[in-house]
């Protein structure tokens, strides 16, 4: 049995490389490896700095959240200034 040389998942018979890897293979052929790899590391991996600016992001985001529940109106609760008379 021969698996894929890109993922090492997929069984392949015919070819190196599975469909999706296929597919792979043939964009890296047109824009270059190098090309390729500096989209996927741009993309796909973050740097620390990258990392603390979501974490600081999605923070921001839960915060705002708590304080739009938290912030209620109650104005329909406030009593009116003036008095009501009973009339018999």
């Amino acid at each position: 049995m021969f698996y894929c040389v890109l993922c090492e998942k997929e069984t392949c018979y015919v070819s190196k490389f599975c469909d999706d890897c296929r597919i792979i293979k043939n964009i890296m052929n047109v824009y270059g490896y190098k090309e390729v790899k500096d989209i996927l590391e741009k993309v796909c991996i973050r740097n620390e700095k990258q990392r603390q600016y979501k974490i600081d992001n999605v923070e921001k985001v839960i915060e705002d959240k708590v304080d739009d529940e938290n912030q209620t109106d109650k104005s329909y609760i406030t009593r009116s200034k003036h008095k009501q008379s009973k009339s018999i």
